[in-house]
């Protein structure tokens, strides 16, 4: 049999030009699941770093699989990191919701609105199928609601009479024949079924399924939608409309207030950016007059000097954003902004003490020491240069979360614990705990450097800054947390910021549930630990865990600093054990939950938070402003909706719940089970919490409800 010829494979990856290429990612999906089937990946794999793929950070080194020599943008992954069935089919149907809704903007009342809120339901329950049986109900499920909407749209009939091209089924059918090549000729990279035989069975309904929602995306592109290509947009309701089988997140009718400004900060997507100061420098130009009159305009009485001296002034800054270079993707100018926000917290004396803005500045330029302030105190009421700058923060505050909070400091801190940990022997008590905590984190990060965070796309598109200046600034981030490893445990990097005591900043829901979760999880894995070591000296005498804690701090490991007892390397101590494994256990879970999930809930609402501004920063603060008129272009706006609605979607797996093979030590019963109940009873505060009976939580903080973080990052 020949070799396949690259220029004709379907493995080859186009990366389309301003869009989330869903046809492509259907594709992926497609082969993975006829990979997973037929049993691709040997069963020996060899865990390895590279240092190329995000330079100079330590990433799980991936081959491409490759069919008779050619290599694929399918990764070659060892058993436990091939996509689960569920997993895939939960990407599936958010992608079929996405493609929906496009479908409503184009042709607005042509569908049913209940085949939205039908998928969305299917969607949550897919998490956690009960049995067989709830698996093969969603699916069929899926497939009815599927069936009816190429049905209304009339699919093949439009289809039909586009140019000509190569038939979706033709295209899949090239799939399976490579892959068939790659079985017949290769007999050597079949390996063990990865399946049992009633999931194999499901595997061509769901093909089925990929295949008639790749017909969508076929339609998707094909149409041309004036929201869509719209270069620009005089009010909010074009952005509003953008919203049909996707449900518009609610903060779209509060973003422009001034308390739900402030309010993101304690419970938004990035609540990570407030630092308590006890004095103001050069670049916060605030007099005692102008924070009077500020406070004055909120309804309070206060002093600077007061708020100072009593530990309530603090400051959001994102100077760390100064090393982006504007972008230009996909042709018109972007600008991004490195901002310092000034918040207060009302007297004591005060009943809501929830914190409000008192004050943002600009630097004039990248190169001055310059700053403009900005307050909400305008004069000229038809200036807008107040919501201007607000929206300019969220600009940067969305910026700093996916390139430093998420990215940086979740997916590319938790990523050099991958193959330390797969290095360990099978049977080590480590390895058997935080394997479910790394499940899936391998192909997302290989995802995300070989496609998200590479030219052409998504952070290329969407964020403001240029993709290698974004890069930079991703690795720096990890780097900051690696490098200083012993201190960025949950409870120390409140200390470290200043924000631990609620006396002084009552408002904080991601503070207060984050520390419930902490204490949970710290519990549990204490409780663990103590059925492996009697004592500090155990600790220290197991070989294979120091070579793991080795690996990890070695430049030929993980490249890790400040790691161990001594900072060297070294764990001695139960308690610092302890310690590190939860602070990987919280990143993976707790943490990437609490920056991961608000994409869908807060950020896909591209006028509350853009990615990126195109006009310039304002540098008058009395200048006549249309924030509107720096927006992301519709067609950006659309793609800012589709990508992270995708990735604020997909839930698989919660904290707590492992599998029923992952422990075969019954000892661990019984911890496990006060683990459980601790998650248990943390809901049910957290729920109590967001009835909001105390009146400081203006939007529920579901982020850290533990039903709602997953177990590893694995979307």
């Amino acid at each position: 049999m020949s070799p396949i010829n690259p220029v004709d494979s379907q493995f080859t990856v186009h990366q389309k030009s301003g869009d989330l290429d869903l046809k492509q990612l259907l594709k992926l999906l497609y082969t993975l699941l006829e990979s997973r089937k037929n049993s691709t990946v040997k069963e020996e794999f060899t865990y390895e770093y590279n240092y190329t793929y995000l330079t100079p950070l330590a990433i799980t080194n991936v081959p491409p699989l490759k069919i008779l020599g050619i290599p694929t943008p399918i990764p070659d992954l060892p058993p436990g990191e091939r996509p689960s069935l569920t997993w895939i089919i939960s990407v599936v149907i958010r992608l079929v919701v996405i493609l929906l809704n496009e479908s409503l903007i184009n042709q607005p009342g042509f569908l049913k609105s209940s085949l939205a809120a039908a998928l969305d339901t299917i969607g949550n329950e897919i998490n956690n199928p009960a049995n067989q049986e709830d698996l093969n109900n969603i699916i069929a499920k899926l497939k009815s609601i599927l069936a009816e909407i190429i049905g209304n749209l009339k699919v093949d009939e439009q289809l039909a009479g586009y140019p000509a091209q190569v038939p979706i089924d033709a295209e899949f059918l090239l799939i399976d024949k490579q892959l068939d090549q790659l079985f017949i000729e290769v007999p050597e990279n079949l390996a063990l079924n990865l399946l049992d035989s009633s999931e194999k069975s499901l595997i061509p309904d769901v093909q089925g399924i990929i295949k008639d929602t790749t017909k969508l995306a076929e339609i998707a592109d094909n149409q041309i939608s004036s929201l869509k290509t719209s270069v620009s947009s005089s009010n909010l309701d074009d952005y509003n409309r953008q919203f049909q089988a996707i449900a518009k997140p609610d903060i779209s009718y509060h973003f422009q207030e001034d308390k739900y400004f402030a309010y993101m900060q304690v419970a938004g997507p990035n609540p990570l950016m407030l630092h308590q100061i006890a004095q103001l420098d050069s670049r916060l130009q605030i007099t005692e007059n102008t924070y009077s009159d500020v406070a004055q305009f909120y309804g309070l009485s206060d002093t600077l000097n007061t708020a100072l001296a009593e530990g309530r002034i603090y400051l959001a800054d994102y100077t760390l954003l100064d090393t982006l270079v504007n972008g230009t993707y996909p042709a018109q100018q972007k600008y991004t902004s490195a901002p310092l926000v000034l918040f207060a917290v009302p007297p004591n004396s005060y009943q809501d003490r929830s914190l409000f803005p008192v004050a943002i500045s600009f630097r004039q330029t990248t190169i001055s020491n310059e700053w403009n302030l900005f307050t909400p105190l305008v004069a000229d009421t038809d200036a807008d240069t107040w919501m201007t700058a607000k929206n300019i923060v969220q600009m940067a505050d969305s910026n700093y979360h996916e390139l430093v909070s998420h990215l940086g400091r979740t997916h590319l801190v938790v990523e050099p614990f991958v193959v330390a940990t797969n290095l360990l022997p099978d049977i080590h008590n480590l390895k058997i705990l935080l394997k479910p905590h790394l499940e899936g984190t391998v192909i997302i990060n290989y995802g995300a450097h070989a496609l998200l965070v590479a030219p052409g796309g998504g952070v290329d598109e969407l964020l403001g800054g240029s993709i290698g200046s974004g890069q930079t600034v991703a690795a720096r981030a990890a780097q900051s947390y690696l490098f200083n490893f012993n201190d960025i445990d949950f409870p120390n990097t409140l200390k470290n910021r200043g924000v631990d005591d609620s006396s002084k900043l009552p408002t904080y829901p991601y503070r207060d549930d984050g520390l419930l979760i902490w204490g949970a999880i710290e519990s549990w894995v204490h409780d663990y630990f103590t059925l492996y070591y009697s004592s500090d000296s155990s600790v220290l005498n197991d070989q294979d865990l120091q070579n793991w804690a080795s690996t990890l701090i070695s430049l030929d490991g993980g490249r890790l600093q400040n790691f161990g007892d001594d900072g060297q390397g070294q764990i001695k101590t139960l308690d610092y054990l302890v310690k590190a494994v939860s602070t990987i256990i919280f990143t993976a879970s707790a943490q990437h939950a609490a920056v991961n999930f608000p994409q869908k809930e807060l950020m896909m609402y591209t006028p509350g938070f853009p990615l990126a501004r195109y006009l310039p920063t304002p540098t008058n603060p009395k200048q006549s402003e249309n924030f509107i008129k720096g927006l992301p272009p519709l067609e950006q706006a659309l793609n800012q909706i589709n990508l992270l609605y995708l990735l604020g979607s997909v839930y698989y797996t919660n904290l707590g719940n492992y599998s029923t093979s992952a422990f075969t030590d019954d000892r661990v019963k019984s911890p496990l089970e006060k683990f459980q109940k601790n998650l248990k009873d943390i809901e049910q505060q957290i729920n109590q919490r967001n009835s909001n009976s105390s009146g400081d939580r203006i939007i529920p903080y579901e982020f850290l409800l533990p039903t709602k973080i997953p177990q590893s990052i694995n979307i």
